[in-house]
């Protein structure tokens, strides 16, 4: 910054307070905030490209090709995930905390719920067409808005209940002009919305 300059050009300045130090710390954070909220952006847009490509594919194999071995194909997936991160770990684009029994036993139940969200819409996919699954996942929303009332004494204003209520008219108008109503797809969903609300 200019200031850091103006600092290192004048040689009457005693720098013993740690001054100079303290500005340069604050315009190095300044930097790193713009840093962060551009990467937080990036990794947003980048969630919602691949979380979407994933179902669009999902739903193409799953119900295009008639596959039945959706766990194979969740699995494949996983596998693939776990190799691109090991490979960005080892090339120091990314860090990732050691895997330790303790870090294995706190995140061993919170893994478990997500492999079960993942089968769970992997399997509503093969009955239900990928509107019917985005409309449906909206009652996610409701669950965790519930879910935090009850567990964590969070309380939601008017808005975001009449943002969720508009949600669940959506799903049910969408649930009620859905053409290839399938029992066995929307129990799943249902499924998946409980256990994404967990996750």
């Amino acid at each position: 910054s200019l200031s850091g300059v103006k600092f290192l050009e004048n040689d009457d300045l005693d720098l013993e307070d740690g001054k100079l130090e303290k500005d340069r710390n604050k315009t190095v954070r300044s930097n790193k905030a713009v840093k962060i909220q551009n990467q937080a952006l990036l990794s947003g847009l980048a969630y919602c490209l691949s979380s979407c490509s994933m179902i669009l594919v999902n739903k193409f194999v799953l119900s295009g090709y008639d596959f039945n071995a959706g766990i194979s194909l969740m699995l494949y997936q996983n596998f693939i995930s776990v190799v691109i991160v090991s490979i960005l770990s080892s090339l120091g684009l990314i860090s990732r905390e050691p895997l330790t029994w303790r870090l294995i036993k706190v995140w061993l139940p919170v893994n478990v719920i997500f492999v079960g969200m993942l089968l769970t819409s992997m399997f509503s996919l093969k009955y239900i067409n990928v509107a019917m699954v985005t409309v449906l996942k909206n009652v996610t929303n409701v669950i965790t808005a519930v879910g935090e009332m009850y567990l964590f004494k969070k309380h939601h204003d008017s808005r975001v209940w009449a943002a969720l209520f508009l949600m669940i008219v959506s799903a049910v108008s969408g649930g009620i002009t859905d053409l290839s109503f399938h029992a066995i797809g929307y129990s799943w969903q249902i499924v998946n919305c409980f256990l994404t609300a967990s996750y």
